[in-house]
Order: structure tokens, then sequence, then C-alpha cells
């Protein structure tokens, strides 16, 4: 019986994120389709991410990932700063606004 509830703990468990991120709208896109989007002009290139970021911090690209919510592409960035600490940000993929990430939450 126990392991018979660890089971369906853990099926939930797997379940949720899903179940989540379908309520929210928002999905993440794969490389690919970056690359389509950006051949497209509909959202700025990996290379002018990286210019744009080194005028807005002092940090380093770690790890990007292109969300899409609706028809809204936002690049969402972790910075390693140059003291170490890691942050967040959003960005707008289509025109290089910072952007707050409540945006993606917003219900429309």
């Amino acid at each position: 019986m126990k392991a018979f509830i660890l089971k369906i703990v853990f099926l939930f468990l797997l379940v949720s994120p899903a179940l989540h991120s379908e309520g929210v709208g928002i999905k993440t896109l794969d490389a690919e389709a970056c690359r389509v989007l950006v051949q497209a002009g509909e959202i700025l290139s990996m290379n002018d991410l990286m210019q744009l970021v080194s005028t807005l911090s002092e940090g380093k690209i770690i790890d990007t990932h292109l969300l899409q919510k609706e028809r809204l592409y936002i690049y969402e960035m972790e910075i390693a700063g140059p003291d170490g600490m890691v942050s967040m940000l959003y960005v707008d993929a289509r025109n290089g606004d910072v952007v707050d990430p409540v945006v993606l939450e917003a219900q429309d």
C-alpha cells in the first residue's frame, strides 16, 4: 500500500509542472524555433542579445531561454555579475527592452 501511495505522489509531481505551464500559457522554445524566428526577423539574434547585455550589465550570460506567451517573446537570462552573484534578466526578444517578469504572469 505504501509503495502504491508513493507511485501516485510521484506521478502527481511529474504531471504538475506540465499542468502549471499549460495553465499559464508560457512555452519554452527550443534552439530551432529561435533560429526560425531570428531568420524571419521576429526576434533579436543571440549576437544582438549579447551586445545588448554588455550595455546593461558588466556580467556574463550563463544561460538563456526563449519564452513565448501568445505573441510575446521574452529572453530569460541568467547573468553572472563580476562579483559572482547570479541574477535574472528578462528582455523583450523583439526590441531588446528590459521587461518585468510579471508581464509573463499577467492575465490577458
